[in-house]
């Protein structure tokens, strides 16, 4: 395996599904292609496949308790109305080697959802599959809205800690959402419910903190650069006003000067 580090990807795919039984069929087909890169080249992934009808940012789930015996079911909890929205799939991504495995599966996509490589769509508004740089601050998004999930663990040993892995993050972050919400009956595990989700969430949140640092200062770069241009023009208009003002002064001298 390379010695590059672990990165993190999202993909955003512009692909409709009619029915979630479809959706979940071309999310096992991808689930497989990464295991079968992840044998053939001993490259590593961690994924998250996430399957949805609903708008993200409208709802939440967490583990329904209601007394019975056995494992908790998962609910769904609306903060206002649930937005449905048509069948898609998210996909996020932490792997090793990070731009060889991404670019991978981006041909994967274009060529077996699309059927095509697409080489016509790289910079036009029609394109397909988008790469986007991430944080692990998305997986939020992603977890609220799902309706299936499915998740990805090769070749990882030795670079994901046992209890880590996007799984635990997802089943983490469905016990918090629950402690939050029976606050009563977890009053006395709440910090440490709390806490191992979030130090789950640091370890990937630090995969990618060097390239965050990166993009914020590229950001920050970028602000100063166009408040500069901004400025600069407001001193020029300022500056062509009053040269206006001048020459009509001087016009205005010189045609009261006239004898007639």
């Amino acid at each position: 395996m390379s010695k590059s580090k672990l990165g993190m990807i999202s993909f955003d795919i512009n692909k409709k599904f009619k029915s979630k039984e479809e959706a979940y069929r071309y999310g096992k087909r991808l689930k497989e292609f990464i295991r079968y890169s992840c044998n053939k080249y001993n490259w590593a992934a961690q994924a998250l496949i996430c399957i949805s009808n609903i708008k993200g940012s409208s709802s939440y789930l967490y583990f329904e308790h209601n007394g019975k015996i056995g494992r908790p079911k998962k609910k769904r909890e609306n903060y206002d109305i649930e937005i449905n929205v048509d069948w898609h799939i998210h996909v996020l991504l932490v792997s090793k080697p990070s731009y060889a495995f991404w670019n991978k599966i981006k041909e994967y996509l274009d060529k077996n959802w699309f059927g095509g490589k697409r080489k016509d769509c790289i910079n036009c508004n029609n394109k397909k599959v988008y790469k986007k740089s991430c944080n692990i601050n998305i997986v939020e998004y992603y977890i609220n809205q799902s309706k299936e999930i499915l998740f990805c663990n090769y070749n990882c040993k030795g670079l994901i800690p046992r209890g880590y892995s996007l799984k635990d993050l997802y089943y983490a972050n469905l016990k918090m959402h629950s402690s939050n919400k029976y606050y009563r009956k977890y009053i006395n595990r709440k910090d440490e419910i709390d806490n191992n989700y979030y130090k789950i969430k640091d370890f990937y949140w630090n995969i990618t903190k060097e390239k965050n640092e990166k993009d914020k200062k590229a950001f920050m770069k970028c602000v100063q650069l166009r408040k500069i241009a901004e400025n600069y023009e407001k001193l020029e208009i300022c500056n062509l006003k009053k040269d206006n003002n001048v020459q009509n002064v001087s016009h205005q001298r010189i045609f009261d000067e006239t004898p007639f």
